[in-house]
């Protein structure tokens, strides 16, 4: 079963502070819905790339997924290596909007097991996302203001 999923946000940060966060996939258990440990096993500086891994406990049950990550222009470009879906691509796309923010558009593309794919539903998807985008944006939030406070 495919899936398809995009969303778009406007954030009020600068689009390198929005880049640097969602490419620092060792930071995603901190603000993903219920990933437990997320690590960098491989980093390529020079093809701006890494493999990574995230682990989830849904319900009892637990999932882990790996997956490349390429910095590309202003994308993040993310395939599943290993994982509960069949396949799956996926993409940040961060745009600066002015001096003090930016504008992030994340699209997923994957082929799910049937009973997966009836577990997730557009509304529970975009549920999972927004409370993953709301985290992120906390994170980010609580990560300058400490920064800036020791920095003073």
């Amino acid at each position: 079963m495919k899936r398809k999923f995009e969303v778009t946000r406007i954030l009020p940060f600068e689009h390198n502070l929005v880049l640097e966060q969602i490419a620092d996939f060792q930071r995603y258990e901190k603000y993903l819905p219920f990933c437990n440990a997320s690590r960098s096993l491989n980093t390529d500086n020079k093809d701006f790339s890494q493999i990574g891994e995230l682990e989830f406990e849904i319900a009892g049950v637990s999932y882990k997924i790996r997956s490349e990550n390429v910095i590309k222009d202003e994308k993040i470009l993310i395939t599943q290596i290993k994982g509960p879906f069949e396949e799956m691509q996926a993409s940040w796309h961060v745009e600066q909007l002015d001096d003090e923010s930016s504008k992030i558009s994340f699209e997923v593309n994957a082929k799910v097991p049937y009973f997966l794919g009836i577990l997730l539903n557009d509304s529970t998807v975009e549920r999972f996302v927004n409370i993953f985008l709301d985290s992120f944006v906390n994170d980010l939030d609580a990560r300058i203001k400490k920064e800036t406070k020791a920095t003073r």
